[in-house]
């Protein structure tokens, strides 16, 4: 390490530094030694991207015998066990003579280092990783870092330095911040924060922009689509609209810079996971080179809100973490559930959803998910919430609080006037959590929800959060001027995309002839259809497999086609505006989708 790692006194200045970017408050942990000020990093990559070698440095040591290096049990975010010991290997300690300690094994993700006179410690391994990049491409790697850098209990609340010694041509990306003072060392005042930044080394592409005065970085590494396939333009510009649909939600940005990570590899569908000032998300390349984005759209705008809900609004044992055991909440229904509702929300207020009826159809098919389900109606959301670490999930908490928080939307709204909505219950939360101060104490959040909008929710949390009944969409939506309408198995239905005015929203080339989005349907076999109600209770009529035609209208010209009726194989439910709704309820409907009245 250079000699201006060496430590020194700390400066007062760095206080303020240190407080905001998260010295976290909550339950105690091992007590700091009066020895070690900060721990020091070096991440070296192999040139042909297979192995990082890792250098952890400890000095001065004091009166030590033993150092205990340890590794997560789980990162956060993801709520289940890992192995990360087996990518490490060549695990070595020496002392400031350059002597090598001896080294016993715990157990697998703890190992005890003789320390006995040793005034500073250097610790080494090699940590296999993997070049995401195409074949014959130069090397890009990405790492969580919970899975790649050993702690010390004692030294978890200590500020970590880290550098990088990069191959030629090489750079690196995460939310990283530059230490103030030290030249190529990036500064974090404790573990909890130097591990929450995801990094990716190697070649990538670096795209971004600047919105309400903050820098947002959009990196695109893997196995790369060509512009072509992927217009980086448009793409970038779908970023932007999703984090400014997010911001208008929440009121703020609670960061200097924030850094998104797109990764395109051979992973199954996609995936996500939210950190303080960043996100990683990864999606299957072959998907986004056939052009299917709209899954990406979706993680994009889950993972933002997330910026907020989990990583500021968080339960306590959400942070400081236990990385030794597993961090149980009962409110994940809330962090991942309500979060999902909102992505559909930024989705449809950024304008990337242009069919008006899509957001119902989303919530609608959230539901009849669920309603196939033996556990819906058995397990509650807090019970699904807790058990995740247990490996049996029968059902969804994503799901189960997605549903909750339209319900809760739509209730705070007719109970308020429309006056509020759970956008101010979310705006309220961030502001009262106060991070990095102490997380949610049980029942803080319907406490939340009462203070900021008057509605009593004791009631609707006992049956359908902390109890297991069925959620009340039919009792509840014609609140907003929504009808549900229930499907079974063997019942009949066309399979057309229609929106509610009954026009196709996309097109049907296989079709004879083709249709196109936008077509008019206007007849059923001979009878006319002027409403999604009409025609369904026309369609209830019919017989699975029988040919009906189909008479559509474009630009005044009629096209006719054949059509076989289909047969439903699940239960299932459609959220239909209804047409007779009074102006209160068809403004809370227009206020979720439009995002109004403004938070406070």
């Amino acid at each position: 390490m250079p000699a201006t790692l060496r430590p020194r006194p700390r400066l007062a200045h760095l206080l303020p530094l240190v407080l905001a970017a998260g010295v976290l408050a909550g339950p105690a942990r091992a007590q700091t030694p009066f020895d070690v000020e900060h721990v020091d990093w070096t991440l070296t990559p192999a040139a042909d991207g297979s192995v990082f070698h890792m250098e952890m440095e400890l000095a001065p040591l004091f009166q030590r015998d033993r150092i205990v290096l340890r590794i997560p049990l789980w990162r956060p975010g993801s709520y289940r066990y890992a192995d990360y010991q087996d990518a490490i290997h060549d695990l070595v300690a020496v002392d400031q003579d350059g002597k090598e300690r001896a080294i016993e094994a715990l157990d697998a993700r703890a190992w005890e280092v003789d320390a006995a006179g040793a005034t500073s410690l250097t610790v080494r391994y090699d940590l296999d990783v993997r070049d995401a990049a195409e074949e014959d491409a130069p090397p890009v790697v990405h790492v969580h870092s919970p899975a790649a850098f050993l702690y010390v209990e004692e030294y978890l609340d200590l500020p970590h330095h880290l550098r990088f010694v990069l191959p030629t041509g090489w750079e690196h990306a995460s939310g990283h911040r530059p230490h103030p003072e030290l030249e190529g060392v990036f500064y974090s005042p404790n573990y909890d924060v130097f591990v929450d930044c995801p990094i990716v080394v190697g070649r990538f592409e670096r795209h971004g922009f600047e919105l309400h005065d903050r820098p947002i970085e959009v990196v695109l590494w893997g196995k790369l689509p060509t512009e072509e396939e992927f217009p980086r333009e448009e793409w970038v510009e779908k970023v932007r609209r999703i984090c400014d649909a997010a911001y208008d939600v929440v009121g703020d940005f609670p960061f200097e810079r924030y850094v998104f990570l797109f990764g395109f590899t051979d992973i199954g569908g996609g995936y996500g996971l939210e950190h303080l000032n960043s996100t990683t998300i990864e999606f299957n390349h072959r998907s986004i080179k056939a052009g299917r984005v709209q899954g990406l759209e979706s993680v994009t705008a889950h993972e933002f809100f997330h910026l907020w809900n989990v990583k500021r609004i968080r339960p306590e044992v959400l942070g400081p973490f236990d990385y030794s055991t597993d961090a149980r909440t009962k409110d994940l229904w809330w962090m991942e559930g309500v979060t999902s509702y909102y992505t559909d929300v930024i989705l449809q207020r950024a304008g990337l959803r242009p069919d008006p009826d899509w957001f119902l159809r989303a919530q609608a098919a959230n539901l009849g998910g669920m309603m196939g389900l033996p556990a819906y109606g058995e397990v509650s959301p807090e019970r699904s919430s807790w058990t995740v670490w247990d490996g049996r999930q029968q059902i969804s908490y994503y799901d189960q609080g997605q549903a909750l928080g339209f319900l809760m939307d739509v209730l705070i709204r007719h109970h308020t006037g429309n006056r509020r909505s759970l956008d101010d219950v979310v705006r309220f939360l961030h502001r009262w959590v106060d991070y990095p101060d102490r997380g949610l104490r049980p029942d803080d959040l319907r406490r939340a929800v009462r203070a900021v909008t008057g509605w009593d929710c004791d009631r609707f949390f006992d049956r359908y959060v902390r109890g297991s009944q069925r959620f009340p969409f039919a009792e509840v939506l014609p609140l907003a001027g929504i009808e549900v309408v229930a499907y079974q198995p063997g019942d009949p239905y066309l399979g057309l995309p229609l929106d509610g005015e009954l026009r196709l929203s996309r097109d049907l080339p296989d079709t004879d002839p083709p249709l196109e989005r936008g077509d008019h349907l206007v007849r059923v076999d001979g009878k006319k259809v002027k409403s999604s109600v009409q025609l369904r209770e026309l369609v209830s009529g019919l017989t699975p497999g029988v040919s009906v035609e189909l008479r559509f209208r474009r630009k005044g010209q009629e096209l006719v086609v054949e059509w076989k009726v289909k047969e439903r194989n699940r239960s299932g439910v459609h959220f239909v505006p209804l047409t007779d709704a009074d102006d209160d309820s068809r403004a809370i409907l227009q206020g979720i989708l439009e995002g109004f009245p403004e938070g406070v």
